[in-house]
Parts: C-alpha cells; structure tokens; sequence
C-alpha cells in the first residue's frame, strides 16, 4: 500500500480509507501497509504505529492486515510488531535488519527472535536492493522450518533463486510464497507460488486480480491480456528519478483519479505538472479496451 499523506505530511485519513476500499472493491486478497512501496522504513517509530493502527481500523476485519515492521534496528522490529499485534493485524512481514549485514546464523536468530516475541505469524522479505542482505533459498528453506514463519516474499527479481525455494517447498501447503517486482507474478504462479505483492494493485487492483486467477486457471491467452496491461503500468514508474519513482508515480495517477493526494514526506521530491501530464497518458494507455 502507498500511505497518503495530506499536503501538511499528515496521515490522510480520507485518502487512506479510499484508498482501502479501491482495494477491497477490486479483489486484492490483504493488504500490506509499511512495505517499500509504503516507505515503512521511511516514517518515524511513532508515524508508523499510528499508520497500521489506521489501516487495522478502517479495514475492519474485512481482508488480513500483514504490516511491514522492517528496521535497522532489530528492537524497533520487535516494538513495531508488538504494536501491529495489539492494532489486530493478522501478521508480520520482515526484512532483515538494514544496516549492519548478518550472516546466516545471526539471522535464523533474528527471525526465530520475532516469532518468540511478536506472537503473530511472520514472513520473511528479501529485498537486496535495500537491505544489501540476499536471503538465499538454501536459508529460506530453513528458516521455513522454524515455528511461526509462515511464509515468504521475494523481491530480488532473480527467478532462478525463487524456482530453487518454490521447488524445495511445494509440499509445504502452510507456507505461502510471494513474488514481489509485479511482472513476474503470473510466472511466480505457474511455478506454484501463493500470488503477487504488487505496487501497480494499488492503482488498478482488478488488472492484478484478473492476471492471477487467468494463471490460476492455465488460461495463457486471457492472461497475457492482462500481463500486457501490467508491463504498460510499469512506465507510469520510469516518469520519475526519484529512489521512490513507484510511489510517486502511483500517488500521482490516484490523484488523478480522485482517491487520495500525491504528497510525498520530504525530503523525496514532488510531482510535476509536466510528470502528473505523463502519467494522465500512460493511463489512458492502460485504460483503453
């Protein structure tokens, strides 16, 4: 989930409970505030208490909550965790800690420490390009091993990598396994991962939600309608230079589409008119048929 903001860098509570109902109405099976795409990280301790307390709320049982609680810091993770528990998420989701690297053994210690202490359910995320951590399949393996992790998202774009984890779990029916980067989602299915955590579902939920369930039913064709729809979303992104390209490229077209503002919490930049133009034409692309 993007988190709307009002042009004061409040939580825009009217753009959020929106927001939630777009994706409720278009099919999205959870929901995942405090991810990357949500810039978790990026918010202040506080700020991202009151966020997932807000999406808890709002949402009301309606879809799991599973809330970002990534840090640098291994006890801010647990007190983000604990607080998602007492909000009435559903469960957890984890990078491992972005600062210092740690090898193989200190981070079965790490995850196996969240699921002792939080006492919700716990996926794993391997997210390289931010954490500079790469989980790999031999260690997901293992850490799916350990009470209360209960599934996996891969981000690291590398498909071999995820093949090799989805292999060696397939008969582990209680752990999910998620494919991050959106255009790889139908692939992650067809190999028999769980679905896809996917920015663009923000934006066009149904798009996402048909793609799934074509894969899901082996219909190639009806599928690559909508996989073609995914790879065209993939440019409102490549509108910005900004290191949050994806969400303020999202913020920007929701704005337009009368679901929530765009702000961004300093110091990213903010959009253009010259960018938010852009965007309005790559979404008619996606909107034509």
């Amino acid at each position: 989930m993007v988190i709307p903001l009002t042009a004061e860098y409040e939580l825009d509570l009217i753009g959020l409970e929106k927001l939630i109902n777009h994706l409720i109405d278009g099919g999205c099976s959870g929901l995942f505030p405090l991810g990357t795409t949500g810039g978790g990280p990026f918010f202040s301790l506080d700020r991202q208490v009151e966020i997932n307390r807000a999406v808890c709320r709002l949402t009301a049982g309606r879809l799991p909550v599973l809330t970002g609680i990534t840090s640098a810091s291994p006890e801010e993770s647990l007190r983000l965790g604990k607080a998602a528990r007492e909000a009435g998420s559903t469960a957890v989701v984890a990078a491992p800690p972005c600062y210092l690297k740690l090898n193989d053994s200190e981070l079965v210690d790490f995850y196996t420490m969240l699921t002792r202490e939080i006492g919700l359910p716990v996926f794993i995320y391997n997210m390289p390009g931010l954490t500079k951590i790469n989980l790999k399949p031999e260690l997901i393996q293992k850490l799916a091993q350990i009470p209360g992790i209960s599934g996996y998202k891969d981000s690291s774009s590398d498909m071999k990598a995820l093949h090799q984890v989805l292999l060696a779990l397939k008969n582990k029916a209680d752990f999910p396994i998620f494919v991050g980067p959106e255009t790889l989602m139908a692939e992650c299915v067809i190999f028999g991962g769980a679905g896809g955590v996917n920015a663009g579902a923000n934006l066009y939920p149904k798009i996402y939600v048909n793609c799934y369930r074509e894969m899901r039913r082996g219909n190639l064709t009806a599928m690559m309608h909508w996989q073609e729809k995914i790879d065209t979303i993939q440019q409102i992104y490549r509108v910005y230079q900004s290191s949050n390209r994806v969400a303020m490229g999202l913020k920007t077209a929701l704005k337009l589409k009368g679901i929530c503002g765009n702000t961004m919490l300093p110091p990213l930049c903010q959009s253009t008119a010259e960018e938010e133009q852009k965007v309005a034409e790559i979404m008619q692309l996606v909107e034509a048929d």
